[in-house]
């Protein structure tokens, strides 16, 4: 079974995270993985959060990054293999 860090590496730019939003006013960010339908758990998916919420941590040195909840995350986009994660990073400190 592929780990979260795997995904989150494996789909950097296709996710999202290459291509963050840039600016100091709070930002919400939503990220997109493909996980297989049979491969998709409720502990899978937190720890995929996980990751790409130390990446959004990295990318925005300083300012908290919140994970939104992750319950009801997979989307209907026709393959049943589509997660939406959603962030919130804090305004930068002036």
């Amino acid at each position: 079974m592929k780990g979260a860090e795997a995904y989150v590496n494996d789909q950097w730019n296709s996710c999202g995270l290459a291509d963050l939003p840039q600016g100091s006013e709070a930002l919400r960010v939503t990220l997109h993985f493909v996980v297989p339908r049979d491969a998709q758990t409720t502990a899978l998916i937190e720890r995929i959060a996980e990751a790409a919420r130390q990446h959004l941590c990295e990318a925005y040195p300083g300012r908290p990054v919140h994970a939104e909840p992750t319950q009801g995350s997979v989307i209907g986009d026709g393959s049943g293999d589509g997660i939406e994660l959603s962030y919130r990073v804090d305004p930068a400190s002036a």
